[in-house]
């Protein structure tokens, strides 16, 4: 068995891996619109197809990791460094969707050895707290230097610089060791009711639908804001690493009645945050408001997907939620483009903060039912109810 150093490491560098494109999303979305021929809401549909490859991925194949876990491994980083080497020769609409599709696909290959090692853990927003924290920071450093470089010209040098980063960090995703099957047998997944986890997918939807819908615009909300190119990178960075401080809430969570509260919170914090961001110009309005929408989608997610991973016994049912999650931030990146040009960003923060309102509503039945079984059951597990 792992030790917890090693495991931790291991699936915080298969994490930050894995959102190897999908943190860095406005800079790819602005270096597409560079080539000639994309335009800026076409250049959000192609970057969108990476989300696609990571859905395509959990769809098809989520439990080849169970047979074969160093081929996947090696086969999901192979497929990051080669599609995103291939984006940066590739030209036309097609061609360039094409190369974001296979990075998307190694990514979701990286996606399937976290759920598999994580599935049927107790208190699993724990686990998922500590690898948002340490993976997010690492991808948050990266973004950081991607904004130090020298703005050039078309799409410059930004995907040979994310290939090198999957490549850098590829040998910490071979400290992932396969499950024994001892380990499978002695875990037993707690049961959730289909109607508590249709709300928890739903939850997930749409905050990952808002999350990534204002991440993609943001490049453009700087632009709004008079705020120079270098700099907005640079903010970007800045609020992606501030951002994942929201993780550590729970990673250090240890009583599941309390769950309720968090979420909450983290969504409360969102909705507040997106109407400084898109509301009020100015640099500070703009790093505050980015900061404070990653803080709070970053204690919310840990707790939904936590949930769910205590139900899970393979790593499929996460897997499933994770096609939803890119689901969402799919449809969120491609139609904010057009809903941000049509209506403004004013329009565009109301909407945004009515879904979050959504999100609330749900989360309150879904943790309501939660307390109710620990209650019943008289013990901190979420219990064994199912439908």
């Amino acid at each position: 068995m792992q030790s917890g150093t090693t495991r931790i490491i291991g699936l915080s560098a298969a994490f930050a891996t894995a959102l190897n494109g999908t943190m860095v999303m406005p800079l790819i979305v602005m270096a597409l619109s560079r080539i000639p021929g994309i335009t800026e809401s076409t250049a959000t549909l192609v970057a969108s197809a990476e989300i696609g490859g990571i859905a395509l991925y959990c769809v098809l194949l989520p439990r080849l990791v169970k047979h074969g876990h160093f081929r996947v491994a090696l086969g999901g980083v192979l497929a990051l460094i080669l599609g995103e080497l291939l984006t940066h020769f590739a030209d036309g609409i097609g061609m360039l969707s094409l190369t974001r599709l296979v990075t998307g696909l190694g990514e979701g290959a990286l996606f399937s050895l976290i759920t598999h090692d994580v599935a049927a853990e107790t208190e699993a927003e724990r686990i998922w707290g500590m690898i948002n924290l340490a993976g997010g920071v690492c991808m948050g450093c990266l973004l950081y230097f991607l904004s130090t470089l020298n703005p050039q010209s078309g799409r410059g040098t930004l995907f040979l610089w994310l290939a090198a980063y999957g490549a850098l960090l590829a040998p910490l995703v071979f400290l992932i060791k396969p499950k024994t099957g001892q380990e499978e047998k002695t875990q037993a997944p707690v049961l959730l009711p289909k109607s508590i986890i249709t709300l928890i997918l739903f939850v997930i939807f749409l905050v990952y639908g808002v999350q990534a819908g204002q991440w993609a615009v943001s490049g453009y909300m700087g632009e709004l804001s008079h705020i120079p190119v270098s700099t907005v990178g640079f903010f970007l960075a800045i609020s992606s690493i501030a951002g994942f401080v929201g993780a550590i809430v729970p990673a250090l969570t240890r009583n599941p009645a309390h769950r309720l509260r968090w979420v909450a919170l983290g969504l409360l914090v969102m909705a507040a945050a997106l109407y400084l961001f898109f509301n009020i110009t100015g640099s500070a309005p703009f790093l505050l408001g980015q900061i404070f929408v990653n803080v709070g989608f970053y204690i919310v997610t840990p707790f939904m997907t936590g949930l769910l991973t205590e139900s899970d016994k393979d790593g499929v049912l996460v897997m499933r939620t994770l096609i939803i999650a890119m689901l969402g931030a799919g449809v969120g990146t491609a139609l904010t483009g057009e809903l941000f040009a049509d209506g403004g960003p004013g329009l565009f923060s109301w909407l945004a903060i009515a879904v979050i309102g959504v999100a609330l509503i749900c989360a309150v039945k879904v943790f309501h039912w939660a307390l109710d079984a620990i209650r019943k059951a008289g013990s901190p597990a979420t219990g064994q109810t199912e439908n």
